[in-house]
């Protein structure tokens, strides 16, 4: 079986499979050097191309704990905001602040608001601390901080 590799693309192709859709950088190489990628993938290492074109193996760069911390960030700041949405959509928010803010369900639905962005803080702040291992097991949708919905 012919195998091809494109670096545009990194990905395989085979004429049989991919017949005039396969990208025109698409480089031949031996059913050797395919099974050998592959094994290497399935050990942890990277399929990437070289300064040739040609597919090598690669170590899979690690994610440091800086990265961790800043997808855990992002991922409170979504839950909060998911939170938020649910407490009032942005429509309803903008109509509170214009119309009568002083109302009983509108200074309660800005309390609410306000919990969630206190509670979105404070979760972000523990985080600054929390090593890879606890990052890893975090679960921020239903972190205890969150005020109940």
């Amino acid at each position: 079986m012919d195998i091809f590799f494109s670096p545009s693309v990194r990905a395989f192709f085979t004429p049989a499979l991919h017949g005039e859709a396969m990208p025109a950088d698409a480089l031949a190489i031996t059913a050797e050097e395919h099974r050998a990628l592959i094994e290497g993938q399935s050990q942890g290492r990277a399929i990437a191309c070289g300064d040739d074109g040609r597919p090598c193996l690669a170590p899979v760069p690690r994610v440091t704990l800086a990265q961790l911390r800043a997808r855990a960030v992002a991922r409170t700041k979504r839950e909060a905001a998911r939170r938020i949405e649910a407490i009032a959509p942005l429509w309803q928010q903008l109509n509170d602040s214009r119309g009568h803010p002083q109302l009983p369900e509108v200074e309660a639905r800005f309390a609410a608001i306000d919990a969630v962005r206190t509670a979105s803080n404070a979760i972000e702040t523990k985080i600054a601390g929390l090593s890879a291992a606890s990052l890893a097991a975090l679960d921020i949708a239903t972190h205890p901080l969150w005020p109940s919905e």
